[in-house]
This record gives structure tokens, C-alpha cells and sequence, in this order.
């Protein structure tokens, strides 16, 4: 395994420059100046008129307004997804799935919303509008797969987290699904400066650390712009900070404890550098990969008055939840 520690150091500050013993590192410099610099110009990256924020389809952003209102029915989600027929097959597709433990077969979209619910409903159309609101940059694309998977893992993670409390669970998914936008939108700016310096698009651990440290503002500035409930936006904004308003949040507790049961399962953000023209690395910046902040799971959990053998009985059903999305996804394929 690659370690990267340490090549932050220059060639003048090793006693061998100068003295034909040191060999200048090949590939780009891992420095400190450079994510300054990264940092600053992603700071005002989405302030730029001409900058285009993924945006899902509008009827996706639809079905979310109307599963708001208190009164809505049936035929009206049904009549909406309609006119999205990629939508409407994947939301039929999901109802007959293992996911939702369909015992016999839904024929139509109006059976297959009164299975799930409209709550469900309106999770699977986002989860799908997020596969359809794929963002790409060349370079980093190995990277922005990764975050995709561990966002959808974050997702059900964080359902299957927020009903094992007391807390409403009605945002859990989304939360989960959305929470990491801002690192996708952090890559694509990356590579929008790297191309600006005519430099080839590639991942360091520098590069990573100034995506990373930018990006829950990215997130919330997207959720922002698609007109999502402020609460939503807020959580987003500041995940992995568990005191908002110095209280422990719970939705805050619920993500944080889900990314947790993710990374311990494999399926938590894994960047790698990838160049066009190059055979990819596959060693992960483990140094530099997004975690969440480990301090605070049992802060997390006392929350959301859980224990550690709360979260051993939830990383056993994360298991299982986990096998069966994996296997959604080599169907999908």
C-alpha cells in the first residue's frame, strides 16, 4: 500500500539535494501551498454566473414538493411520475425488489406507490434522479463512482439508523443521499482549475484535503438552489459537525453513525488518482479519504439514546441491507 506522508517535504529541505543522492518525486507535488490555493479558488468557485449546479429532473423536484403537502393523493404522484417514464419503471422496478420485501408482484405504478408509501416514493425518485444527474470531469470520475455508491449506502444506512430511534425518520434517506453532493461538485470544480492551469486532471492527497474541506458548504449551497426544505440545507451544510446551535442534532447523529456503519463496511468514500491515458491507481489516498469524524459516535449514538450494543445489533442489519443494494447494483449493470 502507498503511503503518502511525507511528500509534502521539497527538495531543498533533504541534506541529500545537491549531492546526486536525491531523486526529485515524479508526478505532482503534494504541497501545502497548493491547497491554499485550491481552497481559496474553490471558495469562489460557486460564485462564478457562468458555474451550472447539477440539478435533478424537474419532475423529480415535483413529486418532492407534492409529498410535502398534506393532503395529496395517490393519483396525483402517480400522474406526475407519469410523464418521466424512466422514473415510473424504476420507481415499479424498486416496489418488486428485495429492498422493500415485495411478496407479490406490483403491475402497476399506482399498486406499486401504495406499497411503499408516498415517503418511500418520493426516496427511490431522488435516489433515481440522482443516478440520472450524473456529473462527470475527467480524471476524477473513479473518484465521483465512489462517492455515488457511498451515498446511496448512507442512505439506506441512515433509514435503517433513524427507525431504530425515536426521532422522525422522514428525512433520514434523503439526508443520507445528499449529504456528500458537495464533494462531486468540489471534483468538478478541481478539475475546471486544473484545466485552467493546463495541468492534467489528477488526484493528490493536497487536492482531496481542499475538496474535502469545502464541500459541506458546496452541499448546502446545492440543496439550496433545488428550493429543499432549509432544515434539510442546514443539516447538509455542517454533517459532520454533531452540535448545531449547541445542541447535538439528531439528524446530524443519524448520518454520522450511518457513514460510520458505511466506512466499516466497505462502502465508504474511496479516492484515487486517475489520469487519462494511464493505467488507474488503484491505492487509495487512505490518509486523505472523506471519514466521518470517528470522535463523536458515541456522542452520536447517546443522541439517539443508543449504545455501543445498539450499534453492533445495527451494524449486523447494515450487513444485510448492504448484501442486498450490492446486489441491486450488479443487476443494474
Amino acid at each position: 500500500m502507498r503511503d503518502w506522508r511525507g511528500t509534502t517535504a521539497t527538495a531543498t529541505s533533504d541534506p541529500r539535494y545537491g549531492k546526486g543522492e536525491y531523486t526529485l518525486p515524479s508526478g505532482p507535488v503534494d504541497s501545502e501551498e497548493e491547497q491554499v490555493q485550491l481552497t481559496a479558488w474553490l471558495d469562489v468557485f460557486l460564485q462564478k454566473p457562468n458555474v451550472q449546479l447539477p440539478r435533478p429532473p424537474a419532475v423529480a423536484l415535483e413529486v418532492m414538493a407534492l409529498s410535502r403537502k398534506p393532503q395529496v393523493r395517490i393519483e396525483d404522484i402517480a400522474s406526475v411520475l407519469e410523464r418521466e417514464p424512466l422514473l415510473a419503471g424504476r420507481v415499479l422496478k424498486l416496489s418488486n425488489s428485495a429492498l422493500y420485501g415485495g411478496v407479490t408482484a406490483c403491475h402497476t405504478l399506482k399498486q406499486s406507490l401504495v406499497r411503499v408509501g408516498l415517503g418511500v416514493v418520493r426516496d427511490v425518485v431522488m435516489e433515481t434522479a440522482m443516478q440520472m444527474t450524473v456529473l462527470h470531469a475527467e480524471g476524477v470520475n473513479r473518484t465521483l463512482e465512489s462517492i455515488r455508491r457511498h451515498s446511496s449506502a448512507v442512505a439506506w444506512l441512515s433509514r435503517l439508523v433513524a427507525r431504530n430511534t425515536a426521532f422522525d425518520a422522514e428525512n433520514a434517506f434523503l439526508l443520507g443521499l445528499l449529504h456528500d453532493v458537495g464533494l462531486s461538485v468540489g471534483l468538478v470544480g478541481l478539475a475546471e482549475y486544473l484545466r485552467g492551469r493546463k495541468e492534467p486532471v489528477r488526484l493528490t492527497p493536497a487536492r482531496w484535503r481542499a475538496v474535502e474541506a469545502i464541500h459541506e458548504r458546496f452541499s448546502g449551497a446545492v440543496l439550496g438552489s433545488w428550493g429543499l426544505p432549509p432544515q434539510l440545507t442546514l443539516v447538509a451544510q455542517q454533517h459532520h459537525t454533531l452540535h448545531v446551535g449547541g445542541r447535538a442534532h439528531p439528524q446530524v447523529a443519524v448520518l454520522l453513525i450511518a457513514e460510520h456503519l458505511a466506512d466499516d463496511a466497505g462502502w465508504g468514500v474511496c479516492p484515487v488518482t486517475e489520469s487519462s491515458g494511464e493505467v488507474p491507481d488503484e491505492v487509495a489516498l487512505v490518509s486523505a479519504r472523506e471519514t466521518s469524524v470517528r470522535d463523536y459516535t458515541d456522542e452520536a449514538l447517546r443522541a439517539l439514546s443508543l449504545n455501543r450494543r445498539h450499534y453492533q445489533a445495527l451494524g449486523v442489519e447494515a450487513q444485510r441491507v448492504l448484501e442486498t443494494l450490492s446486489a441491486q447494483y450488479q443487476a443494474a449493470r
